[in-house]
């Protein structure tokens, strides 16, 4: 298996390490990527993040409004 691929490369089947089964990788300046399942798992996951923080500063908002601080 090569280290290098061309630049017009933009995927390869590999094996992951972390799904444990060959998929899809991307190709970053000719070497082999990150597992693209392993991508949308990272995103979703920052995205539920994000979500969270959203609501909870909505959620201090909202208290703050209901209860002000006096001083």
């Amino acid at each position: 298996m090569p280290e290098h691929w061309t630049r017009n490369t933009l995927e390869i089947t590999a094996y992951c390490k972390k799904c444990e089964a060959m998929t899809q990788h991307r190709v970053d300046d000719g070497r082999r990527g990150p597992c693209l399942p392993c991508i949308a798992k990272l995103e979703e996951k920052i995205k539920v993040k994000r979500i969270r923080e959203g609501l909870k500063k909505e959620q201090c908002e909202e208290r703050e409004k209901q209860n002000p601080k006096l001083f």
